[in-house]
């Protein structure tokens, strides 16, 4: 039996570690709104890089790999270079309809001259885009860990110990207050 989805997530974003995302209801008497909510939680490590896992499609958008990659090189090659290191995806936007949804990734990019924040066109996810197979299943993951994000799946929280002291006895310990 298959479950229906009650909300859509429309766009996610990490910010201190803590992830804002938007979605919209697909069911009940508000079918069609969409709501935005920023958690307060600091952000499980799946969550943290299933955005990681994105990077690459912004640099590659972005023209990181155009001086030497072309239509045959792998994924895992663009992966493996050093100038996927300056890039970092930080948000995605989902929109259109199921024929004609697109993706636009949003990061930041270190220059000598400081950071810059790119943005992607809109990706078009039945478009022809060379890696849309990966960018689209990657792109499940990290809306799926954002859907987990919202059901409370966050970052491991420690509790403080507390530290058991003994009652002093004698007038040599109230002596010694301040």
């Amino acid at each position: 039996m298959e479950t229906t989805k009650e909300v859509e997530i429309k766009n996610a974003s990490i910010k201190d570690m803590q992830c804002s995302y938007g979605y919209e209801l697909l069911t009940g008497k508000t079918k069609g709104d969409t709501l935005n909510r920023g958690g307060v939680h600091v952000i499980h490590d799946d969550l943290q890089k299933s955005f990681s896992d994105l990077t690459v499609f912004l640099a590659h958008v972005d023209g990181a790999f155009s001086h030497w990659a072309n239509n045959q090189t792998s994924l895992d090659e663009l992966e493996a270079k050093e100038e996927l290191e300056k890039y970092n995806v930080f948000g995605f936007k989902i929109s259109g309809s199921e024929e004609n949804r697109s993706v636009v990734l949003f990061g930041s990019k270190e220059t000598p001259y400081g950071a810059m924040t790119p943005t992607t066109p809109r990706l078009k996810l039945n478009g022809n885009y060379l890696y849309l197979d990966e960018l689209e299943s990657r792109l499940n993951v990290a809306v799926s860990e954002v859907e987990e994000y919202m059901d409370g799946k966050t970052a491991p929280q420690f509790e403080q110990e507390t530290i058991e002291f003994l009652e002093a006895e004698g007038e040599d310990f109230e002596n010694n207050k301040v």
